[in-house]
């Protein structure tokens, strides 16, 4: 009974880990399109993000982030794709580095975005 228990609680960690960080991917992917929206460089805007949750930073390495700018179905938008370094036991195939989750928000870019407002310096 014990063992089922600690098994639980391990699996239920471990999914609430994976719904954080999918989170805060999509929250980066949406720094990414504000921030090329308004003419700023949204690689930074999400790496600020994901910095907040470095699963990576025992290792001593940042987190591994990948901005994109694609087009999917239709919208043009940021991917924003990052790995944690955890998951083995619930997935059994997975990559050395990790699981790899992945982000996307639409954007559209002002050709003169004002400098006032959010905009301001």
């Amino acid at each position: 009974m014990m063992a089922f228990v600690l098994l639980l609680i391990f699996g239920v960690m471990h999914l609430t880990m994976f719904a954080v960080t999918r989170y805060m991917v999509n929250y980066a992917a949406f720094a990414a399109a504000r921030a090329a929206a308004v003419g700023k460089n949204p690689r930074a805007a999400a790496e600020a993000v994901m910095d907040n949750l470095n699963w990576w930073r025992s290792d001593g390495d940042d987190v591994p982030v990948e901005v994109d700018a694609i087009n999917r179905d239709g919208w043009e938008g940021y991917r924003v794709r990052t790995r944690v370094p955890f998951g083995l036991p619930i997935y059994e195939h997975i990559e050395p580095d990790g699981v790899e989750l992945e982000g996307f928000a639409p954007t559209t870019t002002q050709d003169n975005p004002p400098s006032g407002g959010d905009n301001g310096e």
